[in-house]
C-alpha cells in the first residue's frame, strides 16, 4: 500500500468532531496541507477549469 493510499484511508476516516477537538494550530496545519494536496492532485491544464470540488477547497471561508 503506497504512502498517498494510506494519507486518503486516514483523511477519509476524520470525523468533524476529531477535527473540531484538534488544536487551533493544528486545524490550521491541516487546512493548508489539504490545500497543498489538493492543488497537486488537479493542476491546472492549459488554462481550462480545475473540476470537480477540489478547486473549491480553496475558496471556502474557514473559520479560524
Amino acid at each position: 500500500m503506497s504512502l498517498g493510499t494510506k494519507i486518503c484511508a486516514l483523511l477519509t476516516g476524520l470525523t468533524p468532531g476529531q477535527v473540531e477537538a484538534m488544536a487551533p494550530l493544528d486545524r490550521l496545519q491541516l487546512a493548508n496541507e489539504c490545500r497543498r494536496i489538493a492543488a497537486l492532485a488537479d493542476p491546472p491544464r492549459n488554462g481550462e477549469p480545475k473540476s470537480g470540488v477540489l478547486p473549491k477547497l480553496k475558496d471556502t471561508p474557514r473559520d479560524e
